[in-house]
Order: structure tokens, then C-alpha cells, then sequence
């Protein structure tokens, strides 16, 4: 029988592994040897060469497809240096996800040897956050309260709690690999040019159509070559840690081949320079998205490069049912028109950039495309219609967010 956490499983759902073919490490993400489908990260040396799709498996370290994959080269980086950088992870929740305690017990299992985590309660009056995590005493483990809803303002209140070099952020719906901190610091070692890292996101279980769906239509940013995104030139140091990013039409107005909120770390004078994350952005407020794209966009804005690397990673528990699968790329939608309309208020200039681009944009939207239509047949094609709705409705709900996070108007003292 399956419920509200358990619905219907896919007939095409995959069991997902990582296989690092220079240890006996076999590790089973999710999923078992009977579904019909199996997705295999293989590492050399917990670096990351190939993301393999195979079929039904339980054993994926023997298959011809993973052992014939072309090992991934040296990084262009001091693989492991990160381990010599302070670190705070920061983990913003609500308390509602199931995931959480899992998500908190991952980031406490890093190989990284000096890292605090401030977990963010954003509902403190509900009392679910501390409830969840009460079985988990650690104290590298910090909880702080912010009261008012909003992602951004969470993750605010994290970087006032955070101390050392660098703040990284995860989310309470995904578990980070033991190697995540430490493979997100390594290019932040290598040159303090860089403002930030990103990572790769995978999905934590394909078990429903909603979920492959999600990754059909291309998912979270899953770059396995190291790339160097920044504005013009990038100084001498950091141009050497990467290919140069290529952005597409919206870049860099908007940076969504950047990376992703879930796995991404900031030097804290990156943030400082950029300023805090806009609490009229992100989930938790009418734009339900896009505070993440606008701190990256600000810090490549101070000439301050972002690198990704490929070797840090982790799986994110994506939508499991229809709804929320259709509410969270209305969000998208939304999310990136707000965006927009920010840069548009900011530097007006942004709209000669974007009406340059237009021939450009709705080639990628074109009916038939993948970003359309998915690589799967029977990706609905409602989740197209409900994105552009989200991108059509931005623009007010961003100056509803706006109005809503309008400090209140100071009251003189009378005579």
C-alpha cells in the first residue's frame, strides 16, 4: 500500500550507486538490484569519471559500461588542500522534512577535520526542528532561531552564526557525501581570488515518475569537468581551475549552470563584498526561488569567479508526487522572472542585454527540445505550461515580496 510518503513506484524507477573503482567501495544510494533501471556514479580516487545508466544491476562495479569508462584526470587544484580551510556548513529547515535528521547525521560524517554546522530553525514556534534532531548529540552542532519565514533570511542568520574561512550550504532535503566539504573547499585553497564553489547535485532516489521526470528535464547542474564562471577575464590564478563556464542566453543575469543553492560554498569575504541573501527571493516568500542565482550573480559582479567542481557531491531528495513536482518548477518559473526584474530595476541596462538575446531564448524553449519536453516520452507537458505561468506571475510576486520585506517606516518622537 503506499501514502502521502509513498507513492506509487515507477515502472522505470533506478536504483542509484557510487563505485569507486580504486577501492572495494560499492555503496548503494537507493534502490534495489530489481528495479529496471540503475544509475552508477564511478570515481577513481574520489574523483568523479562518469555518471553511467544501466539496467537492472546488483553488481554495477562488475559492468563493462563502468569498468571501460575513462578514469577522470588530476584536478587543476591541490586535491584535498580544503582540508586546510575553517569551515561552517549552514542548514536551513522548517522542521518538516523527513529527511532532515538523515541530512544533519551526512554533514556531521565529513572527512573534512574542521567544520562547525549551524542548522537554522525557521519555524522555530513549531518546535518540529529541535524534536527531529534531539537523538543527535554533537557539538560541532549548533541550532539558531529565525523566526520569519523566508529561506534568504535563514540563510542570513546562518552566516551571523557561522565562523571561519568559508560558509557552505545544503539543504534539509539532501545527504552530502563524506568527501562533500572537503572537495567544495579545494578550489577555494587554490587561489583567494575565488568567491565560491559549486558542486554536482544528483537525485537521492528515482523511485517515482515525478522524480524522473525532474531529472529528464535536466535536474540540478551535474557539470563533470571543472569550470571557471566569472565575469570578463578571470584573474591569472583562478583561469587555471577550469574550463571557462559557458552560461546560455539569460548568463550572467541569471547563472543557473552555475550551480544550485543545495551544494555551494562562499569565502566570507565574498559575502561580506556581496551583502546579505535578498529576503524578497527564495522559498518561503511569494517568488518561491532564485536567491541562490542572484548571490552568485553578485559575487561574479565583484570579479570574484566561481569554480565547480565535479567531485563534490550530493543527492537531493527530489519531489515525489505530481503536485509537488508542478509547484517547485512553478517556482522556477517565478523565481527567474523575478530574477530578471531585479536586474532590470538595479542596472537598466539589463534589458538591452536580455532583448539581444531573445532569438536565443526561445530557440532553447522551442517545442520539442529537451529543456521542453524532457528526454523521457511521457514527461507531462503540463510542467512547460506551469513554468511559464511561474515566469508570467514573477514579475508581481517579486514587488509583492519587495512590499512585504519593506523595513517599517521609523515613527518621530513628538514634540
Amino acid at each position: 500500500m503506499t501514502g502521502p510518503d509513498q507513492p506509487q513506484t515507477d515502472p522505470l524507477a533506478s536504483s542509484i550507486w557510487h563505485v569507486d573503482r580504486t577501492t572495494p567501495d560499492v555503496v548503494r544510494i537507493s534502490g534495489g538490484s530489481n528495479d529496471p533501471r540503475a544509475l552508477v556514479v564511478v570515481r577513481d580516487h574520489r574523483r568523479v569519471s562518469a555518471i553511467i545508466p544501466l539496467g537492472p544491476t546488483g553488481a554495477p562495479e562488475r559492468a563493462p559500461e563502468v569498468l571501460a569508462a575513462p578514469p577522470a584526470p588530476p584536478r587543476p587544484w591541490d586535491e584535498g588542500a580544503g582540508a586546510r580551510l575553517s569551515a561552517t556548513v549552514v542548514l536551513c529547515t522548517t522542521g518538516r522534512c523527513d529527511v532532515l535528521p538523515r541530512s544533519v547525521e551526512s554533514v556531521l560524517a565529513q572527512d573534512h577535520p574542521g567544520f562547525r554546522l549551524v542548522v537554522v530553525d525557521n519555524a522555530p514556534a513549531s518546535g518540529r526542528t529541535r524534536a527531529a534532531l534531539a537523538g543527535i548529540d554533537d557539538d560541532r552542532m549548533t541550532i539558531v532561531e529565525a523566526p520569519r519565514a523566508g529561506l534568504s533570511r535563514a540563510r542570513n542568520r546562518g552566516v551571523l552564526a557561522a565562523t571561519g574561512d568559508v560558509v557552505a550550504f545544503t539543504d534539509d532535503d539532501a545527504l552530502v557525501d563524506p568527501h562533500w566539504l572537503t572537495a567544495l573547499l579545494d578550489p577555494l585553497a587554490a587561489d583567494p581570488a575565488v568567491g565560491a564553489t559549486t558542486g554536482v547535485v544528483l537525485a537521492a532516489e528515482l523511485a517515482t515518475a515525478a522524480q524522473r521526470w525532474f531529472e529528464s528535464r535536466g535536474g540540478f547542474p551535474k557539470d563533470l569537468v571543472p569550470r571557471v564562471w566569472s565575469v570578463g577575464s578571470p584573474p591569472a590564478g583562478a583561469a587555471g581551475l577550469g574550463d571557462a563556464g559557458e552560461g546560455g542566453p539569460l548568463y550572467p543575469v541569471t547563472t543557473a549552470r552555475v550551480g544550485a543553492g543545495v551544494c555551494m560554498a562562499i569565502r566570507r569575504d565574498a559575502l561580506a563584498q556581496a551583502g546579505p541573501f535578498d529576503p524578497a527571493l527564495g522559498a518561503g516568500t511569494p517568488t518561491r526561488g532564485g536567491e541562490d542565482l542572484d548571490m552568485f550573480a553578485r559575487i561574479l559582479r565583484l570579479g570574484r569567479p566561481i569554480v565547480h567542481t565535479p567531485d563534490a557531491l550530493v543527492h537531493h531528495r527530489h519531489r515525489r508526487d505530481p503536485a509537488g513536482l508542478d509547484a517547485q518548477i512553478r517556482g522556477n518559473g517565478s523565481g527567474m522572472a523575478a530574477l530578471l526584474v531585479k536586474s532590470a530595476l538595479e542596472r537598466p541596462s539589463t534589458l538591452l542585454v536580455l532583448a539581444s538575446r531573445v532569438p536565443a531564448i526561445l530557440t532553447r524553449l522551442s517545442p520539442g527540445s529537451e529543456r521542453v519536453s524532457g528526454a523521457d516520452d511521457d514527461v507531462p507537458a503540463s510542467l512547460t505550461a506551469s513554468e511559464i505561468k511561474g515566469f508570467l506571475e514573477g514579475p508581481l510576486l517579486y514587488a509583492k515580496s519587495r512590499r512585504a520585506n519593506r523595513p517599517a517606516p521609523s515613527r518621530g518622537r513628538r514634540a
